[in-house]
């Protein structure tokens, strides 16, 4: 029996072309195979998955969504428990904007639109969904297509963010140079980057989720050494620090 469950959190008219916006929550395992029927990008808020499309598997985390297009069959699986994505469903030329521009990375200003999306007025939402678009097609891209070793690291990093170079590059079984190397290329940042910016995205989920929790708990629970080590990088990601950045993304600020 399959351990899979998603719940639709919430699904909404975009205006102007744009098709919807759901929230889901999967609890993990492993989902069926499924024909893809819109073509949709598709974002992580928490946790991580595996997506498995016509033979091929990539890593979806809050660093990497994705893009799903009709005519692929699908399934998911959750090496690291059950995660929430926002599927934001886009009309067939963008598809092909996106699918020529190649990985959709997101950068700390794409998933900051994200977040701002899902908690947004309908009023606001149009110029929001543009705003993400934007940042999630940059004019130019020099990273390279995913590679499994790289995406083993990537999954690895989520299951023990504290594993060092040495033994990641033993788990790709290349070199810890040539894992700094391919990294670099396949994912637009380093590897102490991606680490750093993993626990920023769990900290500033944490901070809207648990909007009673201290500072010092959220940076202790998202493996930063203490609060002002959490609060130096939620700046450098953000331009922002914590406390703003809770109240702006709790529509309070």
């Amino acid at each position: 029996m399959l351990d899979f469950q998603a719940l639709v959190i919430s699904e909404r008219t975009e205006p102007a072309g744009w098709a919807g916006l759901t929230a889901v929550r999967c609890s993990g395992g492993h989902s069926a195979e499924e024909p893809v029927t819109a073509a949709a990008v598709v974002l992580v808020r928490r946790g991580v998955f595996v997506r498995h499309a016509d033979g091929r598997a990539a890593l979806a985390d809050v660093t990497t969504g994705y893009l799903q297009r009709p005519g692929e069959t699908q399934r998911v699986s959750h090496p690291g428990g059950g995660d929430v994505c926002t599927s934001l469903r886009i009309p067939p030329e963008l598809a092909d904007r996106f699918a020529h521009a190649g990985p959709v990375h997101v950068s700390a200003a794409a998933d900051l639109i994200h977040r701002r999306l899902l908690a947004a007025l309908p009023g606001d939402r149009a110029d929001l969904v543009g705003e993400l678009i934007a940042a999630l097609l940059p004019a130019s891209r020099v990273t390279r297509p995913a590679h499994p070793a790289v995406e083993g690291v990537r999954e690895l990093l989520h299951t023990d963010p504290g594993l060092g170079l040495t033994a990641l590059a033993a788990s790709a079984g290349w070199s810890p140079w040539y894992l700094s190397r391919s990294f670099r290329q396949v994912t637009g940042c380093t590897l102490s980057a991606y680490r750093r910016r993993l626990r920023v995205r769990a900290a500033i989920d944490e901070l809207v989720t648990d909007r009673a929790a201290g500072l010092a708990a959220v940076a202790v629970r998202a493996g930063f050494a203490d609060q002002a080590h959490m609060t130096r990088a939620i700046r450098d990601e953000t331009g922002s620090p914590p406390a703003a950045l809770r109240r702006r993304l709790s529509g309070n600020g």
